[in-house]
Order: C-alpha cells, then structure tokens, then sequence
C-alpha cells in the first residue's frame, strides 16, 4: 500500500557513529552502564480545522512510520532510501531501482522486490505525477533489482517517486519507519522500530499530542507537559519568549512551500500579463512578510526552490514600485476611476481575494495586500471562508485571486504539477511549452538552461503574487540532544529529519 507524502520533508541526514577510546589507568573503574530507563518524548502538534496545517499529527505520525525509495536533498537532488542506488539507460527509456537488502515491516513481513513491483505498479496506474504515463512496465529483474520502462524520457521521474511512501498492503498502520504505532488515540503512542534499516532509535517511545490552535503546543510546553513543540506560531511574542527561555532550543528552517496569492486567468481583466506585472509591482513583499509572518520568512520571486541546484539567482525580479504599476495599468487600459458603485472605493477595477478564516496570518497578510492594492487603485475585496468550501470555490473556478501555500517539494516535479495547464485549469498555459522541455532535458547544463527560461516565462507572464518561504521553528526542551545539520546560519535544516536520532541528553544509550 502507498502513503502520498505531499509536504513530507526528506532532508538528506547521514548516520552518526560514535567511538570511545578506553585509556590504561593505575586505578580500576567499573565500565559504564547503559540508563536502562525508557525514554519517552512527549511531542506537542497542532491539528487546526482550516485545512491548510502541514500535515497536523496524522501527517507527523505517517512520518515516523513509513519511508520512500527515494528523498530528496536540500538542493532538490534526489538521495538513498529504501532504494540504495539507481541508473537511467542511455537512451532514458528504462530507470533501474536497486532495492536494500532484508526490508521488513513493522510487524516483521518482508517486503521485498515483489512486494514493491506490486506497489509500484499501482502507483503508475493512478498517473499521479504526468512522469507516471510513460511508464510502459515494471519489471524484478534480480530480487533487489526494479527495471521500469518508459515510452519517453522523463528527467523529473526519479525525484517524482519521492512523493509516494510505503506501508504494509494490508494495514496502514504498519511501515518500515523508524517508529512503529502502539496506539492513535486518546494519545498517539509510538515505539522505537528495532528493525529499521538505519538502525534503532535512540527514543524509546514518541508520544503526539494533538492541539486545535497553533499556540497552544508551547503554552503546554511551558507547563513542562510537553518535551518538544512542532512548529512555533508566527507571532513575535511567540517567537522572541522562545528565544529567552533557558530550558529549551529553537531550531528554525525555511520551508518547502511558498505563500501565493494565484490568479484565476478566466477573469477576463487578469487575462492581460500586463495586469499582472502591475499588480506584482504594487506588492511591498517584505512588508507582508513583516505583518502577516511576524517577519518569519523570506521573500519569494517564484515557485522554484530558491536552494534548488538549478536555480538561477540572476533572474529579474518584482521590487515594490508604485510608478511602475501605475504605468503597467494605464498601458494596459485601466486608468484610475473617478466614479464608483455605491458603498465601494474608486478603482481601475475591483478583484475578490479568497484565504482561509480562522488562519490569522492569511487574513493579516490579506489585509496588507488590500492596503497596498488599495494605493494603486485596485479593490481587493477579500473573502474569509472555512476550507472545505474555499477548496469547492477552487475547484468550480468561482474566484479572482487565492492567498494559500503551496509546497515546492524541493523538486522540479511539483513546479511542473502546479502550473502546467493540463494539471492546474486556471487559464494559465504560458509556461507548457519550457515545462515541456524540461522533462526531456538530459545534462545539468540542459536543466539550468531551461529552469533560467523558466524562471524569466514567470517573471513576465507570472501566474501569481508569489509572496513568501515562510520560516518555521521547532522547539526543543534541553533535556534532550538533538543532532544538527545546517545548510547555514540563516535557513538551517528540519531537525525531524533525524528524530530517529534524538536521545536524551543524559543518556548513555
């Protein structure tokens, strides 16, 4: 059975080995004792009812129980899971998966080379990903040896099958993860998996608390009632209490997804790319990062992975300039308007906003973009629903304009699923002949090539605002060693990554 794992983050973290060297003394001392008491973390997540949370605690649990045959890496290449190597054919018309060696479930099941075969199959059957339609067949050649053919080449395949994770064909609830799951409720209770793969947990038991509000988490954990928060809200208060508290660390990353405020090209104004640069220039980015992320985030000038190896930092960009708008709208026939409905602002035209309610920093950062519309003379009036009926407003085309994340998933696969016009019918087809190009590419040469033609298709006929990588932290209480990799002081790395690897910070196990 397959998990889809859409915001999972697969950040590349190596195992660790430890040595100690024991030195000749005149005086004899007893050796040193393993702690033989459990060691549990108590993990605080929130679960809000809007429907844009990053998983919530299902989406944390399926972390800890299943795994991928592929990850994939901080510069969006792809690394070893549960595949420990592959190959592409020199024509690209068949991609070899070597699997590892005595795989097992948590329960003890193999799963071997037929078992992925099956599995495999059934996710090319669905067509999740366009790279899927190609594959003509999926072949065990050797035991641990998968042989899938393709009717074309598609340079986006490897780094696709990132997105899909395994779990026992009959029970969900068991996978190859380093946690396996005792229980789901009242408290979801999971313990350390002595068969993974990459060896024991260092954690005995991971318990997951489940909170409606985001802010909730770290008032618990400074009750002491949690060990470790998911993700801090993007509160100032809450980030800065944090920061000055002795009895925990904060671990903060930039995320895999972007904020957006998407254009629907049905409306017939936004059909006209010159509306669309004018409205990109009137946006002041880091100002709505500022209000509506309490300064938690970096810009966004586009929907490709900004440490992504193929990224291209000499692109152009949107700067907030109000001359420039101005210009780009009178150019495009949309002088300033004099005169105005009853009740409603003078404006060149007015657009409807969707976001989500009850999701404070959507509704802050609306605002802003409404403030800075405004001084343009656009009105943007703005429209606070429940999820579920945002997402059937989305899906019948009954809206102007989207303020919402979406994942880049590090990958070049999620660009090319999030604004080809065969995946996404919001009217936008611009960008189908280069995201064309790019799943026939061949070298790195070819992929910077076509990803900086890309980049330049967004830039001057942009499908949307996009906006902010928001920043996230996760805390931390001192009581527990926490292995780290960053990328660098400013954008770090997901510490969950290596959960697996977390101990006690007194622990001698």
């Amino acid at each position: 059975m397959v998990r889809h794992a859409f915001t999972k983050d697969r950040a590349a973290i190596g195992c660790v080995l430890f040595a100690a060297a024991l030195l000749g003394s005149a005086c004899t001392q007893a050796p040193l004792q393993a702690d033989p008491t459990p060691v549990t973390l108590r993990f605080g997540v929130a679960s809000p009812k809007t429907g844009l949370s990053t998983g919530g605690v299902s989406g944390f649990i399926s972390n800890l129980l299943s795994e991928s045959l592929i990850g994939t890496g901080w510069d969006g290449r792809p690394f070893a899971r549960l595949a420990t190597e592959w190959s592409t054919s020199a024509d690209g018309l068949a991609v070899d998966l070597r699997l590892r060696d005595k795989l097992q479930f948590h329960d003890g099941t193999p799963a071997d080379g037929p078992f992925f075969k099956n599995e495999l199959q059934r996710i090319f059957a669905r067509f999740q990903y366009e790279s899927h339609k190609s594959v003509i067949s999926v072949d065990l050649v050797e035991p641990n040896l998968i042989r899938i053919k393709l009717a074309r080449r598609e340079a986006l395949f490897v780094t696709d099958l990132a997105n899909s994770s395994f779990v026992h064909p009959k029970n969900p609830d068991l996978g190859l993860g380093p946690f396996k799951l005792l229980r789901r409720t009242p408290t979801a209770r999971l313990e350390a998996f002595d068969g993974y793969y990459r060896g024991r947990p260092s954690l005995d038991f991971v318990e997951v608390l489940e909170y409606e509000e985001q802010r909730t988490p770290w008032a618990a954990f400074l009750r002491g009632e949690i060990d470790a928060v998911h993700e801090l809200s993007p509160s100032a208060a809450e980030f800065m209490e944090a920061e000055g508290q002795s009895n925990v660390r904060t671990f903060p990353f930039i995320a895999p997804y972007y904020i957006h405020l998407a254009f629907n090209l049905k409306n017939p104004i936004l059909k006209n790319a010159a509306v669309r640069r004018a409205l990109s220039y009137a946006v002041d980015r880091q100002a709505v990062i500022d209000t509506g992320l309490a300064k938690q985030g970096e810009v966004a000038e586009g929907p490709i992975w900004p440490f992504h190896w193929a990224h291209s930092t000499a692109q152009k960009k949107y700067t907030h300039n109000i001359e420039a708008a101005t210009l780009q709208f009178d150019s495009a026939g949309y002088p300033k308007q004099r005169a105005s409905k009853p009740g409603r602002m003078p404006s060149r035209f007015s657009l409807r906003c969707l976001t989500i309610a009850r999701e404070a920093r959507y509704e802050k950062m609306a605002t802003v973009l409404q403030k800075q519309f405004y001084d343009v003379g656009i009105d943007l009036q703005i429209e606070a629903l429940p999820a579920d009926e945002l997402y059937k407003r989305l899906q019948t085309g009954d809206f102007d304009t989207v303020l919402i994340q979406r994942t880049s998933g590090r990958s070049l696969g999620w660009t090319y699923n999030s604004f080809h016009s065969s995946k996404v019918p919001l009217g936008y087809s611009s960008a189908d002949a280069v995201l064309d190009r790019l799943r026939g590419t061949t070298t790195d040469a070819e992929v910077k090539t076509v990803v900086s033609d890309l980049q330049q298709i967004f830039h001057d006929d942009p499908p949307a605002i996009f906006i902010a990588w928001p920043k996230v932290k996760r805390a931390v209480g001192t009581a527990f060693s926490v292995p780290v990799e960053r990328a660098n002081d400013d954008y770090g790395r997901d510490v969950l990554s290596s959960l697996w690897q977390w101990r006690r910070a007194d622990s001698r196990k």
